[in-house]
């Protein structure tokens, strides 16, 4: 794959791109510059791509708006010509730079991999599988790029506005249909939830935490290719030289989610995964 011909694109609101978020969005720009991919940033134009009738129905939810505009912005970017297009989510913290390479995808198409961490009802620790759209690649020519858009169209379309629930059309979608289909996975790009981040927010990257050793132990189950080489490499919490770990991270290898700012738009909510 020819690393001229390679899109990496991110969007955020440009009113609220500095601290935390503008270090995550810096560190994509950089790996992307490195690994010599052409980037893109955009502001809350991307909402212009989406269906006036898909806005009008969903006005205040843009994480929804924005599950379609990045798979628009990725069909055009492929209509351009390019040989294959990246979205990266704006809060997506590249920390290990070295780790995180498209090459390895075999795939026309990959999402992220996603180990969720929560409770049961019962209150007990349980992991479950799935994947995420904080970052999505897709290939030149894959037939799952217009199947998707269609898909995520329809589903709003066919859905009453007080039923259509978060992540409806993003990461619960991709999870349904690759439990049949089988997606690729960019296998370095995770996410991490709240249970996890408290335990890193401990400062105890170790094992001895239940929540991490929950994620671990999840992790090895997977057969070597499906699984990153380190989830928490050793000196991720130095790394992050936050005052804070946040409520919510995604990582790409790692990505940061602290405080929301609000802008003069309707709230746009870094954390795509709603």
């Amino acid at each position: 794959m020819s690393a001229s011909r390679t899109l990496i694109i991110q969007s955020h609101n440009f009113q609220v791109l500095r601290g935390w978020i503008g270090r995550c969005v810096d560190s994509v720009r950089e790996w992307s510059e490195a690994r010599g991919y052409e980037y893109r940033f955009l502001g809350d134009e991307i909402f212009d791509l989406v269906p006036e009738w898909y806005r009008e129905k969903l006005p205040e939810r843009l994480r929804i708006q924005a599950d379609l505009a990045r798979l628009i912005l990725i069909r055009d970017a492929l209509d351009a010509g390019y040989d294959q297009a990246v979205w990266f989510d704006a809060d997506l913290l590249v920390y290990a730079p070295d780790r995180l390479s498209l090459d390895s995808v075999e795939d026309n198409c990959a999402f992220g991999r996603e180990l969720w961490v929560g409770t049961d009802a019962a209150g007990r620790l349980k992991t479950w599988r799935g994947i995420h759209n904080a970052v999505c690649l897709f290939r030149s020519g894959c037939p799952t790029l217009p199947f998707l858009i269609q898909t995520v169209e329809r589903i709003i379309d066919r859905t009453e506005a007080g039923q259509i629930t978060p992540q409806m059309v993003g990461p619960k979608l991709l999870t349904a249909l690759d439990a049949i289909v089988g997606f690729g996975r960019i296998d370095s790009v995770a996410a991490f939830s709240p249970l996890v981040l408290r335990d890193i927010d401990a400062g105890m990257i170790g094992s001895g935490l239940a929540a991490i050793d929950s994620l671990r132990s999840e992790d090895a189950a997977d057969p070597p290719r499906y699984r990153p080489a380190e989830i928490l490499p050793p000196a991720f919490g130095a790394r992050l030289s936050q005052p804070r770990i946040p409520d919510r991270v995604e990582l790409g290898l790692a990505a940061a989610h602290e405080g929301r700012a609000r802008a003069a738009r309707p709230a746009r909510d870094i954390d795509m995964f709603d």
